[in-house]
């Protein structure tokens, strides 16, 4: 893509009789941008039935992942077969210096402003970092992020081609309730190494550091949570106001390399249901490509309480299930588990028309708690290890 090419660019070098070769051997760059990870679930089922025509299969997905997330502002870095890595680009380094802080942490400092950019190592937290939060815009792109990715969950459900394989019945043999596509997300906001990895053989313009991988691991961890979308706490805090008021914290973990806790966030999507097929507005002139391409380019902060995708998808997050899931929430973090059993039993019960017949978060707690027969371990700091990957 566009973003691959410029890359690659900075890597080319002019030899002496003026043509053009790949030096591979060009260090990267230190760039900051929000990092989406989105991954085909039981892709191994998929490839084993479908064989030769797994392809067709894993290019229809591509094509809606690819034309939501261009749409909403950001690029596909890249394509592995059941996964995709996405990134919305906010700026390098030196562009970002007027926003830079410094990254050790001071008497006063949050946990979460620590977690922030630089929570993987403690030479990298000692050096000047960029305040994401201070940057104009950031908060809009990071809205059309989150947009971007519920609007893949939207159209996967939408799609005439992909909703045919609902019914196939390689995919549905032995399941009365046939196949069903579904996806998991992960998105987090910090730098990575911007550069061409490779050799002269075989080159790719990709992102490395572990706010990649960190992406990647919010995703593997929704199977764990019963969600199909995880936002780190990084990303949360550049959303704007409206935005943070759709989402919903789920659980404090800490995360394999690191033992400062991070709150993980999700947004409540109800995918068995029928998405009615887009049209174009009466007398309107555009096609609806034109138009969808409008309400991104236009995007405000209103959307989440307007478009209409985005309120089918929450429907079944009331405000009623809000309160009494983070009431258990509250409880269970605070140590008080009798209570918090009580409240997130409750909420499991109000969410018994999702996808799962229950609430995954509320349900991934309460097994923990059960583990620990239901008593509050002493150790107890209102945190845990996230056990997936």
């Amino acid at each position: 893509g566009v973003a691959g090419a410029e890359i690659i660019s900075s890597n080319m070098a002019v030899e002496g009789g003026g043509s053009a070769c790949l030096n591979p051997m060009i260090p990267g760059r230190r760039v900051y941008a929000l990092f989406g990870f989105c991954d085909i679930m039981s892709f191994d089922l998929c490839t084993e039935k479908l064989e030769d025509e797994i392809m067709t299969f894993v290019n229809s997905v591509a094509r809606i992942v690819h034309d939501e997330v261009t749409r909403w502002g950001g690029t596909c870095n890249k394509n592995l077969g059941n996964a995709f890595l996405m990134v919305w680009r906010i700026g390098d380094e030196r562009s970002l210096s007027a926003y830079r802080r410094i990254g050790r942490r001071s008497s006063g400092s949050s946990q979460s402003e620590i977690e922030t950019l630089y929570s993987h190592g403690t030479k990298a937290a000692q050096r000047s970092v960029v305040d994401l939060q201070r940057i104009p815009g950031v908060d809009i792109l990071s809205d059309k992020a989150l947009v971007g990715f519920l609007k893949v969950i939207v159209e996967i459900n939408r799609d005439i081609q992909l909703l045919s394989y609902r019914n196939d019945a390689r995919l549905s043999k032995g399941n009365d309730n046939g196949f069903v596509l579904r996806m998991g997300f992960g998105l987090h906001a910090g730098w990575a190494i911007e550069g061409a990895v490779g050799s002269l053989q075989k080159v790719d313009a990709t992102y490395l550091s572990p706010h990649v991988n960190m992406a990647a691991r919010m995703e593997a961890a929704t199977r764990q949570f019963g969600v199909a979308i995880l936002i780190t706490r990084s990303f949360f805090k550049l959303l704007s106001e409206p935005a943070q008021t759709q989402c919903r914290k789920i659980d404090v973990v800490t995360v394999k390399g690191s033992n400062v806790p991070m709150p993980i966030y999700t947004y409540d999507t109800f995918q068995n249901q029928v998405f009615p097929q887009l049209r174009t507005p009466k007398y309107s002139t555009l096609s609806v490509k034109e138009v969808l391409i409008q309400q991104a380019e236009h995007y405000d902060a209103s959307t989440w309480i307007s478009d209409p995708d985005l309120l089918q998808l929450r429907c079944l997050a009331t405000p009623q299930f809000v309160r009494t899931f983070d009431k258990g929430l509250q409880n269970y973090l605070g140590g008080q588990w009798e209570v918090a059993r009580e409240q997130l039993g409750k909420a499991d019960q109000m969410m018994a028309s999702n996808d799962i017949g229950g609430d995954g978060p509320s349900r991934a707690i309460l097994k923990y708690m059960e583990l620990n027969d239901w008593v509050c371990p002493e150790t107890w700091l209102g945190h845990r290890p996230l056990t997936s990957k």
